[in-house]
């Protein structure tokens, strides 16, 4: 039996750590922990029961009858709960019918009064309010009457799936309270982190009499998805309000986020799928938000997380959409900067030469197969790091040669850090990020595209004093000029930075770089 962990089951399935543990602790499946290994395994028993899961999930059967099919040999019982969601299905396909039908006859009543020119005043016109009443008695494209009490069934129906829809909110800036706890436990306990988070953030509420204080007061936790030893509470607090140890007191700067109210649905997933909105690593708390936390209301139910629901939110921004001028002036400047990098001489690597930045507790392994150099991070949360043993000075120009198995390539020098994605997450799937440890800020661009999978690819990284550009196999990912380190050479001229230049990788995944060359600009 081969004992398969978390990130692989991640990867092959499609399916985020946050949903595997949501299906586990839905009862759908089952992890174990190998002996002196600190991650969560799955048995081939429970990799078939996924694949099950997965299947009636894409058919849209709810997480609660799965667990009842999966878990009741009687074929009936599944007949039933098949027969009952293709029941639901009908009625929401009707309810879209007659809603799409009523929608038909409006815009041909409007077509058949403003045939001349639209005039926006028709949605105001008397006959026009009429027909919008009376819909229920037009025939025309119309199989059957829909009265209106179809209507209002279809409109009910609707609303059901209402919930499992992303809705694009906005959160202010606020001060917050927050508190980080860790489970240091080997392996860590399932769970103790946030139950331990959430029940010193109720008392920290109730002692402040916080309700009173900020009724406005809003709860928001994130953490590890992976082996849940670390979970982060975030509360907003009035700006003169002192926090007692161990919570802290922050400046939370607002923003977009992508929020959905159904637990099972992927709102990470939803944001890598979209043409309009990108992850925004950089912003802030994702997770989830509490509302009703902890049953502070005192609500009366034994169960208090059945008084308390969560909205699962995504930190995103708008994509950006380059302008004719924006393209034309990206152009020149990259054609600037192959100018002044042409000035300088090329550096070769020699990839023997270049040295492992280690940390302790961690597992490397670096090898130099076929005159390449190939280096193995074993740690799901952990970069690691090949440098070169002279530095280099900005601006430059790093030109590599390099590959991935499952997950990143890290480029930087000094304090930069380009990433490329190639990840197992869907929700962080062909990322470009950018890490300035000058704010230690990290800047991510989803739509930039990262890097296939086990397949070589020529990287250029423009390190420049006005900003960062990246091509991959010769086409344009990245250029970007809004930077902290960008701005400390605007502000003071004698501000510096050079470095080693490193290639790297992390989240227990394996780089392989065939060549590496550094010019000096």
């Amino acid at each position: 039996m081969e004992l398969q962990t978390v990130s692989h089951v991640s990867r092959v399935f499609g399916i985020s750590p946050r949903m595997l543990r949501y299906y586990e602790q839905s009862g759908l499946i089952a992890s174990q922990r190998k002996a002196g290994y600190s991650y969560r395994v799955y048995d081939d028993a429970n990799i078939l029961r996924l694949q099950r899961v997965v299947i009636l999930r894409k058919l849209q059967i709810p997480v609660k009858q799965i667990g009842v099919v999966l878990n009741n040999p009687d074929a009936a019982t599944a007949i039933d709960i098949f027969k009952a969601n293709i029941s639901e299905l009908q009625n929401e396909i009707t309810a879209l019918e007659t809603i799409k039908s009523a929608l038909e006859i409006f815009v041909a009543k409007i077509e058949e009064m403003a045939a001349v020119q639209l005039n926006l005043n028709v949605l105001t016109d008397d006959s026009v309010m009429k027909l919008a009443q009376s819909l229920s008695l037009i025939q025309r494209n119309v199989n059957e009457n829909k009265t209106m009490d179809e209507l209002n069934q279809a409109s009910e129906q609707l609303n059901k799936l209402a919930g499992k829809e992303v809705r694009i909110v906005y959160r202010p800036p606020a001060t917050m309270a927050t508190i980080n706890y860790n489970d240091n436990g080997t392996p860590p306990e399932e769970g103790k982190a946030r139950k331990e988070a959430e029940t010193l953030a109720k008392k920290f509420i109730e002692d402040t009499d916080l309700y009173r204080l900020k009724p406005d007061m809003r709860v928001f936790g994130f953490g590890d998805g992976n082996d849940y030893g670390d979970w982060n509470i975030w509360i907003n607090i009035p700006d003169d309000l002192d926090v007692p140890a161990p919570f802290k007191k922050e400046t939370y700067g607002g923003g977009l986020y992508a929020a959905c109210r159904e637990r099972d649905f992927d709102v990470y997933k939803w944001v890598q799928d979209s043409d309009d909105y990108e992850w925004d690593i950089s912003q802030g708390p994702g997770g989830e938000e509490y509302f009703n936390p902890f049953n502070i209301y005192g609500l009366r139910t034994g169960d208090a997380e059945k008084a308390m629901y969560t909205d699962n939110m995504c930190p995103i921004r708008e994509v950006g959409k380059f302008t004719d001028e924006q393209k034309a002036a990206m152009k020149a400047a990259l054609a600037e900067l192959d100018q002044s990098a042409s000035r300088g001489e090329p550096v070769e690597i020699d990839l023997a030469s270049m040295s492992l930045q280690k940390k302790d507790g961690l597992i490397y392994e670096l090898n130099y197969p076929n005159g390449l150099i190939e280096l193995r991070v074993d740690n799901m949360h952990h970069s690691g790091n090949m440098r070169t043993p002279r530095s280099f000075s900005l601006p430059l120009k790093i030109e590599v040669r390099a590959k991935t198995n499952k997950s990143d390539i890290h480029i930087g020098c000094g304090k930069i850090t380009v990433i490329l994605q190639c990840h197992m997450y869907d929700s962080a799937k062909d990322l470009l990020c950018i890490f300035d440890e000058t704010d230690w800020k990290i800047h991510s661009y989803k739509k930039c595209g990262g890097v296939p999978a086990n397949g070589f690819a020529d990287i250029e990284c423009f390190l420049d004093r006005k900003g960062i550009a990246v091509r991959v196999n010769g086409e344009l990912r990245h250029y970007g000029t809004d930077y902290a380190y960008v701005r400390e050479f605007e502000k003071t001229p004698g501000y510096g930075m050079s470095g080693t230049v490193f290639v790297g990788t992390d989240c227990g995944s394996t780089v392989t770089v065939e060549k590496l060359r550094v010019t000096e600009m």
